[in-house]
C-alpha cells in the first residue's frame, strides 16, 4: 500500500510539472481529466479489490494511488499557479480570422475525420518528445473545419518573427510528407483558397 500510494503522488507530481509547461491552455485542460481519469480508473479496479481480504492491501494501495495522484495533481497546479510557473498562464489570446493571413495552410484529405486530425496534430504537428506541444517557432495553432477549409479539415499556423528558416522547412517536408495531407499553402489567408 506504501508503495502504491507513493507511485501515486509521484504520478501526480509529474503530471502537474508537465501540465504547467505546456504552452497552450487548450491542451492543458487534457492533463486535467487526465488526472482525474485516472484517479476514477483506480478507484473502480481498487474497490473490489479491498473487499476480499487476501487482495485488500493492493486494493487499498490503488484506491489511494488515485487519490493522491489527483490531490497532488491539483495542490501542484495550485502552487506553481501562485509561483507564475504555469506556461499559458500568460497566453495571450489571439483573435484570427479566416481573412488573416497564415504562414501555413494545412489542407487534410476529403474523408479525413475529426479524430484523424487530432492525431495528425500529436504526431506530426507536435515534436516526437513531447506530444502536447508544438515546436517553440509556431506562435498560433488554429484548426479549420470542413466549412472553413473547402470541405476539408485543416490547420492553419503562424510562425514567430524569430524562427530559423532550417527549422520551419524541416518542419514544413515533414508534413508534406505525411499520407493524411492533401495539400499545403505557404503565406496564405485560409478563405483566399478557392477549390
Amino acid at each position: 500500500m506504501i508503495g502504491l500510494s507513493a507511485v501515486g503522488v509521484g504520478l501526480g507530481a509529474w503530471n502537474a510539472v508537465d501540465c504547467a509547461s505546456i504552452r497552450f491552455g487548450y491542451v492543458a485542460g487534457y492533463s486535467y481529466l487526465a488526472a482525474v481519469s485516472f484517479a476514477i480508473i483506480c478507484c473502480c479496479i481498487g474497490v473490489p479489490l479491498a473487499v476480499w481480504w487476501r487482495t485488500r492491501g493492493v486494493g487499498a494501495g490503488l484506491i489511494a494511488t488515485g487519490i493522491l495522484s489527483c490531490a497532488i495533481f491539483y495542490g501542484g497546479m495550485s502552487v506553481l499557479w501562485r509561483l507564475d510557473r504555469v506556461a499559458w498562464r500568460h497566453e495571450q489570446r489571439v483573435k484570427m480570422t479566416l481573412s488573416d493571413k497564415a504562414s501555413l495552410v494545412i489542407y487534410l484529405r476529403l474523408g479525413t475525420t475529426e479524430r484523424q486530425l487530432e492525431e495528425f496534430r500529436s504526431s506530426v504537428l507536435a515534436p516526437q518528445e513531447r506530444k502536447n506541444n508544438l515546436p517553440s517557432f509556431v506562435g498560433l495553432y488554429w484548426r479549420l473545419a470542413p466549412d472553413q477549409a473547402n470541405g476539408h479539415w485543416g490547420v492553419a499556423l503562424t510562425f514567430k518573427d524569430e524562427a530559423r528558416p532550417e527549422e520551419v522547412t524541416g518542419y514544413v517536408e515533414r508534413i508534406k510528407r505525411d499520407s493524411r495531407v492533401d495539400n499545403v499553402y505557404l503565406n496564405v489567408a485560409p478563405n483566399a483558397i478557392h477549390p
